[in-house]
């Protein structure tokens, strides 16, 4: 890379760390980097310290942030992380950035099951896949995130969602004992509430 050279930036900000990398102009990766959301007051401020830590000499024109909330307008605040509250076009013209898309994060986790090699696939329970079928995305973390890519020409189309936060039904009594403990302390038991980092520990 040198002067003048197209730099891109790429991110996946989710609701503890904020990871970020470098794209050089041929399409390499560059190592990416991790900060603590906490240590940072915004998504700015935490972008700026990683451009001055990785390529200080650099500045990307481009940037694709994929980010652990709902992506509607404008105007993104972290489902788990309020304080990370942004307008995209403040956050482009900050940046000095041609173009800035800011995608759900499990959106983007969707898009990318069409790209995994056999090695990265693994039979879960009975039964086999069924071809041009919609694929579902599920993932624990700070939240549960979930998505869906949905069979189209290409690679597909991503349909993202806040399904962490539906309503989650007991089973056995067992559970439901679980979930009596639980809502002395929720008003609302969402699967995020069970499965997830913080889930655990609830």
């Amino acid at each position: 890379m040198g002067t003048g050279s197209h730099i891109g930036l790429i991110g996946d900000i989710g609701g503890t760390d904020a990871r970020f990398a470098l794209v050089s102009e041929c399409g390499n990766i560059l190592p990416v980097r991790v900060y603590s959301l906490h240590d940072y007051s915004s998504l700015a401020e935490a972008i700026d310290h990683f451009l001055a830590d990785a390529a200080p000499q650099y500045r990307p024109s481009s940037a694709v942030l994929a980010v652990a909330s709902p992506v509607m307008a404008d105007q993104v605040t972290l489902t788990n992380h309020h304080a990370w509250t942004f307008s995209i076009e403040d956050l482009r013209q900050h940046l000095y950035l041609t173009h800035l898309l800011v995608m759900n994060d499990f959106a983007v986790t969707a898009l990318a099951v069409p790209h995994l090699e056999q090695t990265d696939i693994f039979q879960i329970g009975r039964g086999s896949a069924i071809n041009d079928a919609p694929i579902g995305v599920i993932g624990p973390g700070t939240g549960l995130g979930v998505s869906a890519l949905l069979p189209s020409c290409g690679s597909g189309f991503a349909v993202s969602g806040e399904g962490g936060h539906v309503t989650m039904a007991s089973f056995t009594g067992r559970e439901a004992a679980v979930f009596e403990i639980l809502r002395k302390r929720f008003d609302h038991i969402s699967a995020e509430r069970l499965l997830s980092g913080p889930g655990l520990e609830n």
